[in-house]
């Protein structure tokens, strides 16, 4: 009995020892297995590299001149590639501009195109002309002066030329033209008025206020006869105008007109006379009498003193002196023999 439980217990611890050296060797096998795996890997990690290893006898500098190189080629060809890239999406962009534009421009040309030739219709043919403004020149007159016709389309009449041809007329200051749609032209006009003559001739040419020469007549008319100006003769045409000098004096002449005419007398002057702008000099023809005015300082209270005088010795023949200092001179009348 005791023999058996000997036999049993020896049996058991057996079994317990060869469990124990089963499990030894199993971890000793995983032990050696992970150290080969270790050995491997570091086989691996001290393999030669020629980029991290230092060799004695191998340029290192070639080497990294090397990588160098091919990394600026690879930069190099990509850049290249952008720029590739750029030059063509540039390139389209162009293209489809200029398409863009070509496609503009054709639109605007038809659309140009129709409205032109809308404007070039028989709808825009001239039927009346119209003068307005006018008084010394006539209608027909003007409109021949202008070249305007009925039955010309009004867009093929250049404005600029009529007024031009229009205003060759010396009578003509100024002239504006409208185009009255659909088929009428308005023709407005200045006109020049004569204010003044001048002897010429066995005739008179007549001037304006702005000393503008307007025409040569035999025909004298009711204003003032301008005499000793320093203008040429030969200068005497329609369309010109008096010289600097004289119109200087013809703006002294306004005033002294411009003065009688407040006291209403001065439609009885009918010469004036400017050869000395320090002793301009009126001829009153009707009263009979000569006035002399100095140099027309003080114009409101010389003629003043002539409407005095006027009123005082009318119908005797005389000459009028105020072309003293009108402040300290005394004004005198002294009768023709």
């Amino acid at each position: 009995m005791e023999k058996g439980e000997k036999s049993l217990k020896k049996a058991k611890s057996q079994e317990v020892d060869l469990l124990y050296k089963s499990e030894k060797k199993n971890k000793k096998d995983k032990k050696q297995k992970k150290q080969k795996k270790h050995d491997i890997e570091n086989s691996e990690n001290d393999s030669f590299n020629f980029d991290d290893e230092i060799v004695i006898g191998v340029n290192q500098q070639e080497n990294k001149s090397k990588k160098d190189k091919k990394k600026k080629r690879k930069n190099k060809d990509k850049k290249n590639r952008d720029n590739n890239n750029t030059k063509t999406d540039k390139k389209e962009k162009k293209k489809s501009k200029k398409a863009r534009v070509a496609k503009y421009s054709i639109l605007v040309i038809i659309i140009l195109g129709s409205i032109i030739a809308f404007f070039l219709s028989p709808i825009f043919d001239i039927k009346k002309i119209t003068v307005t403004n006018n008084v010394k020149l006539s209608s027909d007159e003007i409109i021949s002066l202008s070249g305007i016709s009925t039955d010309k389309n009004m867009f093929k009449i250049r404005i600029g030329q009529v007024k031009k041809a229009i205003k060759e007329n010396p009578y003509v200051e100024s002239v504006e033209i409208k185009r009255i749609l659909p088929s009428e032209i308005e023709i407005t006009v200045n006109e020049r008025f004569a204010t003044y003559m001048i002897e010429y001739g066995s005739g008179v040419l007549y001037i304006n206020n702005q000393g503008y020469m307007l025409e040569i007549s035999e025909q004298r008319i009711e204003t003032p006869i301008i005499t000793g100006l320093t203008t040429p003769t030969d200068d005497f045409k329609p369309g010109n105008r008096l010289c600097k000098e004289d119109l200087i004096k013809l703006e002294t002449v306004l005033k002294i007109m411009d003065t009688a005419n407040s006291y209403e007398i001065g439609q009885l002057i009918t010469q004036i006379g400017i050869a000395d702008k320090n002793n301009y000099t009126l001829y009153l023809e009707s009263e009979r009498k000569t006035v002399y005015l100095g140099n027309a300082s003080n114009i409101n209270t010389r003629i003043m003193y002539l409407k005095e005088i006027l009123e005082k010795e009318k119908g005797i023949e005389s000459e009028i002196f105020i072309n003293g200092d009108i402040n300290k001179d005394d004004v005198y009348t002294r009768e023709k023999v």
